[in-house]
């Protein structure tokens, strides 16, 4: 009976990976709004302390985003603080307007 009831916390889904999983998928829409958003809040962590996966999943996106030629500040206003930005296109040898 023990192991029924585990088994949702089990099945619950970490924060953090839904916010990557957003970010890698590649269809726009409302969840990889709301994650560029809480990305964007995270600023008061050093882009190093953020775990590595999801250091991937901004990149990924900040880079979908830089190869469809938006600016900084399109980039800005869908969510991404200008500190998180810089970081990842910085990693990824990317400058845009």
């Amino acid at each position: 009976m023990k192991q029924e009831q585990d088994a949702p916390a089990a099945a619950k889904v970490d924060p953090v990976e839904e916010i990557c999983q957003a970010l890698f998928a590649t269809e726009e829409g409302a969840k990889k709004e709301a994650a560029r958003k809480a990305v964007g809040g995270m600023t008061q962590r050093p882009w190093q302390q953020l775990p590595s996966r999801l250091r991937s999943a901004i990149r990924s996106d900040v880079g979908h985003l830089a190869d469809q030629k938006k600016t900084r500040e399109q980039i800005v206003a869908l969510g991404y603080s200008t500190e998180i930005l810089g970081q990842a296109l910085r990693d990824l040898g990317k400058k845009i307007a």
